[in-house]
């Protein structure tokens, strides 16, 4: 005899072991709620404009001057002194000077600038595949919850109105009734916490992706597995979150490059045309002035900015040498959780199937009379649990998938 319960949460069972293939509304994957993220994050819609700064950056390095030209102007007269016709008009311009090998130091700043933000977007891209990850499992076992509450509170209340029929009949004591009536209640408890937290990943869940958390429904739509990555090993060189980091030291190394050259201000050279008369009866004369301005360095000026360039350039060299390891570490703890959370979903699978035969035959044991209720309700309790455990080790196991593709690096992909 098969109560609701089981029913139902077999049902709830098989429908997470179901290949993806077989299913036509397994329409929903991580990736597909990824691009949904991406779409809703301001940090990742406002990169392609950080971009493009770090481009303009880059082309306004490959100026001739250091700067752009300065035009300038003056006017000398004594017309509210002696007002002997003296008149005197400047005009010019100005240009920068780049100092030695401060153009091609520039260059390639500018250029490792560029790199590190294209770096720092994959990095900034991979972190929000990681709490995309986190909140999709975190609000499937919410919801799974549930689903399971919800099986019970169904298989409760069967129970508790064979319950009192039997005790009506005569078979059965009041006092078992009032204890199917306090599992039933117990019930209702659990279901009425599980929609709590379910309420609060959900919002999580729409904050993160911006899409609504009834599409995770399992009973209409399937979440797709993400599959086993077919490199096992990670390779740092390729991760994003160590790329960041690498480019990001190169730039503060060519960033001390160009401030140790940086010595003083940029020199300037102008070329003005000047236009003067010395009394009313002199003719007007024009010139033509070129003139240089070189700022005196300060030593202890450039000693502070390059000492704190370095400065960084050291951090970051520190946090590269640490970043290898440390990733490395996480990759390894999130192959070995993938092998041990297989072996905890094959063992929990066994032991729900064995406790749903045991819980078999007592409850056919009871519905003959051989069985009193509360050992009827404890092995009940037992498959309950066994069944439980089933079937979050299948969302838990997925979990661990996710976070060792996370751990090497990997983006979510669209399901073949």
């Amino acid at each position: 005899m098969n109560s609701p319960l089981r029913v139902v949460l077999w049902a709830c069972l098989l429908a997470g072991t179901t290949p993806v293939a077989h299913a036509q509304e397994a329409s929903v994957s991580i990736a597909q709620i990824y691009q949904s993220a991406l779409n809703n994050s301001p940090l990742v819609r406002a990169q392609p404009q950080r971009m493009d700064s770090l481009e303009a950056a880059r082309r306004d390095a490959n100026r001739l001057g250091a700067g752009p030209l300065i035009l300038e102007g003056s006017y000398r007269s004594d017309r509210s002194f002696e007002n002997q016709g003296l008149r005197e008009t400047e005009i010019g311009i100005s240009a920068p000077l780049w100092l030695w090998n401060e153009r091609s130091n520039t260059q390639r700043l500018r250029d490792a600038q560029l790199q590190a933000g294209e770096s720092r977007q994959r990095q900034q891209q991979l972190e929000l595949a990681g709490q995309v990850r986190q909140v999709v499992w975190n609000t499937l076992a919410a919801q799974l919850d549930v689903d399971i509450a919800q099986a019970r509170l169904l298989g409760s209340k069967k129970l508790m109105d064979d319950v009192e029929r039997r005790v009506n009949a005569g078979d059965l004591a009041k006092a078992d009734f009032l204890q199917a009536s306090a599992l039933h209640v117990q019930a209702q408890t659990e279901f009425t916490r599980a929609l709590s937290s379910l309420s609060t990943v959900g919002a999580e869940f729409t904050a993160v992706t911006g899409l609504p958390v009834s599409m995770l429904n399992t009973g209409n739509n399937a979440i797709s597995r993400e599959a086993m990555p077919d490199n096992l090993q990670a390779d740092i060189q390729t991760h994003p979150a160590y790329a960041a980091l690498q480019t990001e030291a190169q730039a503060l190394q060519s960033q001390v490059d160009l401030v140790a050259i940086q010595t003083r201000e940029n020199p300037e050279l102008g070329l003005a045309v000047v236009n003067d008369r010395a009394a009313f009866a002199a003719p007007n004369e024009k010139s033509l002035m070129v003139s240089t301005r070189i700022p005196l360095g300060a030593s202890a000026a450039h000693e502070s900015r390059l000492l704190a360039a370095r400065a960084d350039e050291t951090e970051a060299q520190e946090k590269l040498k640490r970043a290898e390891t440390t990733l490395k570490a996480q990759a390894s703890a999130a192959l070995s959780n993938v092998q041990w959370f297989e072996k905890l979903q094959a063992n929990a699978q066994e032991q729900a199937q064995l406790a749903q035969q045991v819980y078999a035959m007592y409850q056919q044991s009871f519905s003959l009379g051989e069985t009193d209720l509360p050992t009827l309700l404890r092995f009940e309790q037992q498959a309950f649990e066994a069944e439980r455990m089933a079937k979050k080790s299948i969302v838990e196991y997925s979990s661990k998938v996710s976070a060792l593709r996370q751990a090497l690096g990997l983006l979510p992909e669209q399901a073949p």
